[in-house]
């Protein structure tokens, strides 16, 4: 049994390249197909179904979004769901979104002129998002105050005291 697949396996093999213009290679007639071990022929290609595909996510055809293009250095889709929606936790309908609209988008950086679409049944707001918004939820950093210089006239008044070796006593 496998020597006669293996046969019919190696029959189909050609040793020289295929020309292109040969036509495809045709599948043996039913009564070629090795018998399986029940004693059933082996099923066609026609009779057998192909494996189904995952299916494909889209954007529902029902649901409509408003567009935000990334316009400042630091926006996050919990910073756009925040200020879009009010609800910062909006950011995974926000990604889930962006990802059915381009399989191949990066949730997790986005660039400014990005596209990121927001659904209308979250949207709380169309007024754009301004540049302040994005950097509260940025620490700055914190400056150190200098020490104050002293002023011109307090250095002429007074002279520093000079030092250095000191004088031994007499004995």
């Amino acid at each position: 049994m496998i020597g006669l697949i293996f046969l019919l396996i190696l029959s189909g093999c050609k040793t020289t390249a295929p020309k292109s213009e040969a036509p495809p290679p045709q599948t043996p007639p039913p009564a070629q197909l090795p018998a399986q071990p029940s004693g059933e022929p082996a099923p066609t290609p026609k009779d057998v179904a192909p494996l189904p595909l995952p299916p494909v996510k889209a954007l529902p055809p029902d649901e409509t979004y408003f567009t935000h293009t990334v316009k400042w250095s630091g926006e996050t889709l919990f910073i756009i769901a925040a200020w879009y929606t009010g609800n910062r936790e909006n950011w995974k309908a926000l990604a889930e979104a962006m990802v059915q609209a381009n399989p191949n988008a990066n949730i997790h950086r986005i660039f400014i002129g990005n596209k990121v679409l927001i659904p209308e049944r979250l949207l709380k707001t169309r007024d754009p998002m301004p540049k302040e918004f994005v950097d509260n939820f940025y620490q700055k950093p914190k400056t150190e105050k200098a020490p104050p210089k002293p002023s011109p006239s307090q250095t002429e008044e007074e002279e520093p005291k000079l030092f250095g070796p000191k004088k031994l006593p007499k004995k």
